[in-house]
């Protein structure tokens, strides 16, 4: 059952399982936050490696509570309870294995409190691997219509960053976004029913009816290993996934005839670059994938084989440079 709010309050959830290397940083940068009203709520899902060893070091700081659950329940149950549990105003999902800047809370809230219509407040994030090195900036790597509406803070309405959405995951990760405890009660909480797309999922529910605030600096640390939901999760899970949450979501929201038609060509894209991948995997789970579009939406069939045309030019052109820029001049 929910707990009453404390204004101006944040409540960190941190769902550990089997990241043991990674708590240690996890926590201490938690704890190095400059935001005072801080809660942090440690649940740990029936870690098998020495994660509780680790965790069991910071249940004396006043603002830790940790909670050890008796049966594994999966990353989106274990949130959802610490979601229960929060007392905070704002909410923020710190995953186990990722890090961030001292000043980062302290940010988020300020731009969530200077801008009130907003449900959701994310920074930039940087890539890092097990070891800490930096493998890139989430936002080199955005659509050039996000880079440039957000090259500096700002605050972008719902209907647009539902559009962001639709193209991509444009708040890589959880770890980066602050979100009101409100929009739970309107939107309802994590989705069980995605393992992969169960941030993404929210997103989407949340800006359909609260703005986004961008904060451009990155405050974020977003680890990228091998054992990440995303990297154990199977393919034909994966791709399930994409068509059923974007393709719903062209379903739904307010576009235009053309912008269906752009998003749906950019789904099948997406699984164009399944189906042309090295693996083979993608025309391995074509007969399962093609029988979940056409119950989804049967009309973004017909964009399947411009989004193969696509992909086709573009690994021409990758294999064979020097002709492809001849070509052109």
């Amino acid at each position: 059952m929910s707990r009453s709010v404390k204004p101006g309050w944040v409540t960190a959830v941190v769902a550990s399982y089997n990241h043991a290397e990674f708590l240690a940083q996890r926590m201490d940068t938690l704890l190095a936050q400059t935001y005072e009203n801080l809660e942090i709520l440690v649940i740990d899902d029936c870690s098998t490696d020495h994660s509780l060893e680790v965790l069991r070091r910071y249940q004396s700081h006043s603002n830790v509570t940790l909670i050890v659950r008796e049966v594994n329940g999966g990353w989106a149950a274990v949130s959802n309870q610490g979601l229960d549990m929060a007392t905070g105003e704002f909410v923020i999902f710190a995953n186990c294995d990722d890090a961030c800047d001292s000043q980062m809370i302290q940010r988020l809230v300020d731009a969530m409190t200077g801008n009130p219509t907003a449900g959701i407040a994310f920074c930039r994030s940087l890539l890092v691997d097990e070891h800490d090195t930096v493998l890139g900036d989430d936002f080199v790597i955005r659509e050039p219509s996000f880079r440039a509406r957000c090259a500096t803070d700002t605050l972008l309405t719902g209907s647009e960053m539902g559009r962001f959405l639709l193209h991509s995951c444009v708040i890589p990760n959880l770890s980066a976004a602050l979100i009101r405890k409100a929009c739970f009660s309107l939107v309802g909480n994590l989705s069980p029913s995605y393992r992969v797309c169960c941030d993404w999922d929210l997103y989407f529910r949340i800006v359909a009816h609260y703005d986004v605030v961008y904060v451009s600096k990155a405050l974020n640390k977003f680890r990228q290993h091998h054992a990440t939901i995303r990297s154990t999760t199977k393919e034909r899970v994966i791709y399930e996934e994409y068509f059923r949450l974007l393709l719903g979501q062209i379903g739904v929201l307010d576009l235009t005839f053309r912008e269906r038609c752009r998003f749906r060509l950019h789904v099948m894209y997406l699984w164009a670059m399944h189906l042309l991948a090295p693996s083979l995997n993608g025309l391995r789970n074509f007969p399962y994938h093609l029988r979940r579009v056409v119950a989804l939406d049967p009309f973004a069939t017909l964009f399947l084989l411009p989004g193969l045309l696509i992909r086709m030019a573009i690994l021409g052109a990758k294999a064979f440079p020097l002709q492809a820029k001849s070509g052109c001049a």
